[in-house]
């Protein structure tokens, strides 16, 4: 069955350097979507992480929050700025000499001042931290995934039922369209003899003019058409596969023939089923903007 594009999951992941943490969070979109909040430091991991996804997960807008605390901290590396001393201690001798300073310069003073020591962090290894991320949305994306066809599942069965409405309708149709002509050759009969009145009816003309009504409301091939559209929806709603664009496509296609057939007919009661045929499409097709 095919999944809905709503759904949550969480995935944790602690290791000897790392707790992790993984939010993935889907709601409806036209396509695949990555929005993604990590540190800066941690930017590098999105590539990764979309890449990882897009196999996975066909549509819907995804918001990702990644969390990561660093439990060991590598020790950094701290080194004398030599020429930077020398420099300093070159400008202190020039300074004493010039303006007849007593005093020594000692540690304390040197210490103070801007960037005497060089602090080197170790760098990030970046396919450690990443190879441990990927365990964490592997939990995610499996949580997430189980919401969706949970959920995907419940809009199936809706879409069933609301299929049989449709097809109800259809039923309804099939039985009033033949109806049609007859109740257009029973009202024109009778309005042509209360216009007549004595003068002897044509019987060609007559046939002639129901002939061409019958011809211009004839909705034989739309129903059959919409018949086709109705067959390929419900086997659609059972390929496990996602679903949603061909459905919003035979929704489009059902609505031109359902159109057509409403404009043709020329028929009151037509056009109350047409009515309350697309007012189901309608209630359709918002549930199918759920589906992936």
């Amino acid at each position: 069955m095919a999944n809905s594009m709503t759904g949550f999951g969480r995935g944790v992941n602690t290791t000897a350097e790392y707790n992790i943490t993984i939010d993935v969070k889907s709601v409806n979109h036209r396509y695949l979507d990555f929005y993604f909040k990590v540190s800066k430091a941690y930017a590098f991991l999105e590539e990764k992480l979309r890449r990882e996804i897009t196999g996975k997960i066909a549509r819907g807008k995804l918001d990702i929050t990644i969390n990561i605390e660093r439990i060991a901290t590598p020790e950094a590396k701290v080194e004398l700025n030599r020429p930077l001393v020398q420099a300093y201690l070159a400008a202190f001798a020039e300074m004493k000499s010039a303006y007849q300073l007593q005093g020594e310069v000692n540690i304390q003073s040197l210490i103070t001042l801007p960037d005497v020591f060089i602090t080197t962090q170790p760098e990030e290894d970046q396919e450690k931290v990443g190879q441990a991320v990927l365990v964490a949305l592997e939990q995610a994306l499996a949580m997430m995934t189980r919401m969706r066809e949970v959920e995907g599942q419940q809009l199936i069965n809706d879409l069933k039922q609301k299929l049989a409405v449709l097809r109800v309708y259809y039923g309804e149709i099939t039985v009033a369209a033949p109806l049609v002509v007859v109740g257009y050759k029973e009202k024109l009969t009778k309005r042509v003899q209360e216009l007549a009145g004595d003068i002897e009816i044509d019987p060609g003309r007559l046939a002639l003019e129901i002939a061409i009504f019958a011809d211009r409301s004839d909705v034989s091939e739309e129903l059959t058409r919409l018949e086709s559209h109705l067959q390929q929806f419900d086997k659609t709603l059972e390929l496990c596969e996602p679903i949603g664009r061909k459905l919003d496509f035979l929704i489009q296609e059902l609505n031109r023939e359902i159109n057509t057939i409403g404009s043709k007919a020329n028929d009151l009661q037509i056009a109350q089923i047409v009515i309350n045929f697309k007012a189901e499409l309608e209630k359709i097709r918002e549930q199918i903007q759920n589906l992936e």
